[in-house]
């Protein structure tokens, strides 16, 4: 039976998604700690916890995190029906294999916080099934400190990415108030043509006022249309700086980043981005402009008739309270939207680039299910997003309409009793649409702001993440380039050591071949050579520098690796040797092709080292595309080759020129493998098992 903890409820409990595969438990005690007052980011959890990439936290572990941010508690077994005697929020085990926070319960229903999907809820029978048995019940102690949000990314930051934007807000300004002012001037027309004109049968008058406000209708015209095309210009400059900004930092991001996040983050980050720029571009402009208009328009109103534009600022006000009960049920929505959009997206990506892996396991069938599950969901985010604007759209038009409908009652009552011509009631009508119009205009806006915070979030997940650069220094890597590993070891967040003690030199020209089996630590080891990856203990240095205090740039420039598993990009097969440089050398890619042996393959296709590549092609065999990949290497002509099963797709015969043809450049060479038969030594032999390195003889 669960246990009753008499805690104060202290506040809302916030929805905080997981950003990474395996965060659902740190996404669930932020969101604990949040309700307690104590916010804090997943990121920053992060950073302060190492968690498995592969494993992620147990109840336990996560009872021990709780604890260092002076929360107590105990994990707790039973049935969920019992958890109506606990003290809300509680990290329940759901499905076996995740975290979510308990935030509701009653007879029929249970609420949930879930971090990888947001606010759900479930029938209890629904529950019953998905619910693992166990749950961690949390308070805080004596020594609890409530904390505020920080390290949170806001549209004002986002938008000091766009440096001419605000510049181009204030030339919209100055359009939209030459706006106002030609529209604010069009109602007198109708009361002036109807109170002076007719009741005077003055016809030149009516001529004259046509003619004046023909003007201002056109100006009005001229005034709208440039609006919008500087709007429409300013929402594509606001997104192309925003994208090339976020761009160009996640590319400069470390790796582990996106290995530990699902394939379509990037995509939801895109999308996340242009709606930011949606509302940064001309949403701030628009809330002013649209509240000068009301508020305008309101003294014009209250001019003609204190009582009618009371009324209407009372329904408007009900109007308002519609609108702002949305806020926290469409800003989930449109998060919720955005995700499983880019969910499904990254599964079509994912079904293209491995139709050949689902034919040859006759998988075909089973995908299109999975497929046809994330497409539903996709399509369910989307209506419940669309639900939401309907039914406010439904109850705003109710609200509306009924305020039409008693202005021009009251107003045609207070034109019987003589307090109001027929021309002041056309021009209040008139006013009064300017003023329900922008302030539906400032309550969409607003909305769409509030909207905006599940997307903040993921980008700034991304902004927020330490750089590959921020870990290493400036100093210049030059040649010749030797290596000296002292006492280094490895160990991934959560982990055992992956490499213990290595100790090893290699200089230019050197060459050393690492055997292994499959999960000892040879990649890893290369990784830590490249700048992938820093060791968690020992030194390794670079020309006798600390790879840490070396610029990444110049080391890479010298140090080349190459995967098995390495792939070619959309572009032609010159670009992709030259590394899509801007200017690049033909023989030097030909030379490059040479010594990898493949040059006569690509001198056999009909237009050559102009060739194509496409996402998946097939023109390419897997040895073919395993030199492609080596001759990119090698056309930067490194002083430092790192090879990972490089020959692992070739034949022993093709093998062994292109192994000839490295250790003929006098560079050094690092080889892994499995297979040291194939590849030889004509170096020192060193051997990895278990993490640990250590030189054989030959």
């Amino acid at each position: 039976m669960f246990s009753l903890f008499q805690y104060k409820k202290q506040g809302k409990t916030p929805v905080i998604r997981q950003h990474e595969f395996t965060e659902c438990g740190l996404a669930c005690l932020a969101m604990v700690l949040g309700h307690y007052d104590h916010h804090v980011s997943v990121s920053q959890l992060r950073r302060e916890i190492s968690v498995s990439a592969d494993a992620g936290t147990s109840m336990a572990e996560l009872l021990t995190l709780a604890s260092d941010k002076n929360m107590s508690g105990r994990v707790l077994k039973g049935e969920i029906t019992e958890i109506e005697t606990s003290e809300l929020p509680l990290i329940a085990f759901w499905r076996g294999n995740h975290f979510v926070v308990i935030v509701k319960i009653d007879s029929r229903s249970v609420t949930v916080h879930d971090p990888a999907s947001g606010v759900r809820r479930y029938r209890l029978k629904e529950a019953e099934k998905l619910f693992s048995g166990y749950v961690l019940e949390l308070k805080p102690t004596p020594c609890f400190e409530k904390k505020s949000p920080d390290e949170k990314l806001t549209l004002g930051r986002l938008a000091n990415k766009s440096p001419s934007l605000f510049q181009r807000q204030l030339l919209l300004f100055v359009l939209c108030i030459f706006t106002l002012i030609t529209m604010l001037a069009s109602p007198t027309y109708v009361q002036l043509i109807m109170d002076e004109a007719i009741s005077r049968s003055d016809s030149d008058l009516v001529i004259l006022l046509t003619a004046i406000f023909a003007i201002v209708f056109i100006f009005e015209v001229i005034g709208k249309f440039l609006k919008q095309l500087l709007e429409i210009l300013m929402r594509n400059i606001a997104y192309d700086d925003l994208s090339q900004s976020v761009r160009h930092y996640m590319l400069r991001t470390q790796t582990s980043w996106f290995r530990s996040r699902p394939p379509g983050i990037v995509l939801a980050i895109e999308k996340s981005l242009h709606a930011c720029a949606e509302f940064i571009s001309n949403g701030y402009v628009q809330i002013l402009f649209s509240s000068l208009i009301a508020v305008t328009s309101l003294l014009f109103m209250l001019l003609y008739n204190v009582k009618i534009a009371l009324l209407t600022m009372l329904l408007m006000g009900v109007f308002f309270l519609i609108r702002f009960s949305l806020i926290g049920p469409y800003q989930r929505a449109v998060d919720d939207s955005i995700e499983r959009t880019a969910q499904y997206e990254s599964l079509l990506v994912e079904t293209q680039k491995g139709i050949i892996t689902l034919k040859a396991n006759n998988m075909e069938q089973a995908r299109d299910a999975v497929m046809d599950k994330s497409q539903r969901e996709h399509i369910a985010g989307l209506m419940r997003k669309e639900r939401l604007l309907a039914r406010f759209d439904v109850a705003s038009l109710l609200v509306i309409n009924a305020e039409q409908l008693l202005v021009v009652c009251f107003g045609a009552w207070l034109i019987l009793e003589g307090q109001m011509s027929i021309g002041m009631l056309y021009a209040y009508i008139s006013y009064k649409r300017y003023f329900s119009d922008a302030m539906v205009q400032v309550a969409q806006k607003l909305l769409d702001k509030n909207a905006l915070k599940g997307p903040l979030d993921r980008v700034g997940d991304l902004l927020f993440a330490p750089s590959e650069t921020s870990q290493f220094g400036k100093r210049i890597v030059t040649s010749p380039v030797c290596l000296q590993f002292e006492d280094v070891s490895f160990a991934y967040p959560g982990r055992e050591a992956t490499l213990q003690h290595i100790n090893m030199t290699l200089k230019q020209g050197e060459e050393a071949v690492i055997v292994g089996q499959s999960g000892s630590g040879k990649t890893t080891l290369l990784r830590l050579i490249s700048g992938m990856l820093l060791s968690s203990s020992g030194t390794l240095r670079i020309n006798k520098i600390p790879i840490e205090e070396c610029d990444l740039s110049s080391l890479r420039q010298h140090i080349r690796i190459v995967h098995a598993d390495d792939i070619l990009f959309t572009g032609s097969i010159l670009d992709n040797i030259a590394c899509f440089d801007s200017a690049p050398d033909k023989e030097q890619v030909i030379a490059a092709c040479r010594l990898a042996e493949v040059d006569h393959v690509v001198a056999r296709l009909p237009h050559g080292y102009e060739t194509e590549m496409l996402p998946g092609n097939t023109f390419f065999s897997a040895g073919e595309m395993q030199r492609l990949v080596l001759a990119r290497a090698l056309y930067s002509q490194p002083k430092l080759l790192l090879c990972d099963e490089v020959t692992a797709n070739l034949d022993k015969t093709t093998a062994q020129k292109v192994l000839a043809n490295l250790r003929s450049l006098g560079i050094g060479l690092v080889f892994v493998t499995h297979s040291p038969d194939v590849v030889g030594c004509q170096g020192r032999l060193y051997t990895m098992e278990n993490g640990t390195l250590r030189e054989s003889e030959q």
